[in-house]
């Protein structure tokens, strides 16, 4: 399920360049059952070691968007919107209802109204789906180097390993909506749409991460696929990134 928010303010919102975790708080504070919420973020749903939390959600977009260099801040002209997403149709239903009782939404510094509220549930039926990124897809591995210490290598969509483990993460996440594997588990993502000004750096809190915006083309089975559309493709989708639409819905809403 996706829910799709529309955003108005009298004057133009300025925000800090890596805003994320800022709307990850808007997120957590606009549900109205406030047990949902700490257990969200606190807990999430596990898998052995694991740990999901099930939604992922957009970049802010705006009208339009100003990069402000010497105070690394952007300066977002309003309507804004954003997509959140989630296999838990509870999840959005709670956020719906906390937004629209709530009426003004704090991010940072701004308030934001919230001036309307859709909803869409959409439906894969085909083993192949394109999709463009509204928040960049992170896919990493935690490796050891040369003296021992572990660290973190994010994978380019034009590296075999991205798709494989974008596939081993869809699967999880089958385990924990489905309670059981997905009828067949190939899975293939290959870009259409992708050069290196999709590539991206991003800071969420203090931590770096790397990830892709783009086109691409997804095939595998459709409850992946499906998967894909809610819970978002890759890692750390709850901290907004692996966020997508089809490409088709996207166009019918347009």
């Amino acid at each position: 399920m996706q829910l799709t928010i529309t955003f108005t303010t009298p004057e133009p919102v300025e925000l800090p360049v890596h805003y994320g975790h800022l709307v990850q708080g808007m997120i957590y504070h606009g549900m109205e059952n406030p047990l949902l919420s700490r257990y969200l973020h606190e807990h999430g749903f596990q898998l052995e070691k694991r740990r999901f939390k099930l939604f992922t959600f957009s970049r802010l977009m705006g009208q339009e968007i100003q990069f402000n260099r010497p105070q690394k801040t952007l300066t977002l002209t309003p309507p804004l919107k954003l997509v959140i997403c989630s296999p838990i149709s509870y999840i959005l239903q709670e956020l719906g209802t906390g937004f629209l009782r709530q009426g003004q939404i704090r991010i940072g510094d701004a308030r934001l109204n919230v001036k309307e509220i859709a909803t869409m549930q959409p439906h894969v039926e085909s083993d192949r789906i394109h999709v463009r990124m509204l928040s960049p897809m992170a896919v990493y591995s935690t490796l050891p180097s040369a003296n021992g210490r572990k660290f973190t290598y994010y994978y380019s969509p034009f590296e075999p390993k991205f798709s494989e483990l974008t596939g081993a993460n869809l699967i999880k996440k089958h385990y924990l909506i489905h309670g059981g594997p997905p009828l067949s588990e190939i899975f293939y993502i290959r870009p259409l749409q992708v050069t290196e000004k999709d590539y991206t750096i991003t800071y969420y809190k203090n931590f770096i991460i790397k990830g892709w915006m783009g086109i691409y083309e997804l095939q595998g089975d459709p409850a992946l696929l499906q998967i894909a559309l809610t819970a978002g493709l890759g890692a750390k989708n709850s901290q907004g990134y692996g966020c997508c639409l089809m490409e088709e819905q996207e166009n019918s809403d347009n």
